[in-house]
């Protein structure tokens, strides 16, 4: 089947959840949020080619790509005080890719509808990953997808799914620990001092408990959950990256690249793999993909 390949301009908006907050209230809850960018985003983890030109003077998406961070979010309803955080952390990464059609020695990112200017994006959501971006992906350049891809691009979406569940986990419970320890730290003096008054003035047992109550207030400011937020998103993306490295050193394929590799081994299974001449064409009419060098 051909397959639309993303290009660099390529834009997404998507409807997903993230955690919110919004003052007086204490506790985060699970809203929507609306992301918009482009494939590219601000390049931080952008896979593109560099040399290779596509219609319109764009270069072509490759496969690992990821626009994230920094992917503009709109809370519903505005305005949350951890839209930054959701921001800063944001991503979307296209699933699927021709493994057959190699551009700069890497699988170019497609479209997973077939002949259609319309595609899904996985998005960065709460509590695990998901796809729900919706891409707009006009081309003239079509490339071939085989079975071993659009298996392997759905199974890449399920091990996003779990990876980012677990992670999401983790983050959570770290970044709760983390500000639990600074925020005692912090107010350590100024908990002393009230502990020592409270207790001339209502005895030892009745302090003590207005000084528990009063240490949970500092927990539960909206500056206190925005920081935990924070730390929780930086281990979750720390997660990752670790589970990557660790995978790398194993020898075995990165999170991103298993189903690839499992849609690899079905083409070959299967005797689908077809050369990469094959499996890209132009739209009648339409200016051929060039090199710039």
């Amino acid at each position: 089947m051909m397959h639309v390949a993303h290009l660099t301009v390529h834009t997404y908006i998507g409807l997903g959840t993230h955690m919110a907050l919004y003052p007086p209230l204490v506790v985060p809850a699970l809203t929507p949020h609306v992301a918009m960018d482009t494939l590219l985003g601000l390049t931080i983890n952008a896979k593109y080619t560099t040399t290779v030109i596509g219609p319109f003077g764009f270069q072509f998406i490759q496969q690992g790509n990821d626009s994230g961070f920094v992917v503009p979010h709109i809370a519903i309803p505005p305005p949350s005080v951890l839209v930054p955080v959701v921001i800063a952390f944001g991503g979307s990464k296209p699933m699927f890719a021709a493994s057959t059609v190699k551009m700069q020695g890497t699988p170019v990112a497609a479209g997973v509808i077939p002949f259609n200017f319309v595609s899904i994006n996985q998005a960065c959501n709460d509590p695990c990953n998901y796809p729900c971006d919706m891409v707009i992906s006009p081309n003239t350049v079509l490339v071939g997808l085989t079975l071993g891809d659009m298996i392997g691009g759905l199974l890449s979406v399920v091990m996003d799914c779990g990876i980012s569940a677990i992670a999401n986990k983790i983050g959570g419970f770290v970044g709760e620990q983390i500000m639990g320890k600074i925020a005692t730290r912090l107010a350590a003096p100024f908990l002393r001092e009230f502990t020592s008054e409270m207790t001339e003035a209502f005895g030892r047992e009745a302090a003590e408990q207005m000084t528990r109550e009063a240490a949970e207030n500092i927990m539960e400011r909206p500056l206190a959950k925005a920081i935990q937020e924070t730390l929780g998103k930086i281990t979750e993306n720390l997660f990752g990256k670790a589970l990557d490295t660790g995978l790398g050193f194993a020898g075995a394929p990165e999170s991103g690249d298993i189903g690839t590799a499992a849609g690899g081994g079905i083409d070959a299974l299967s005797g689908s793999a077809a050369t990469t001449t094959a499996n890209t064409q132009n739209v009648p009419g339409a200016a051929p993909i060039h090199s710039a060098e």
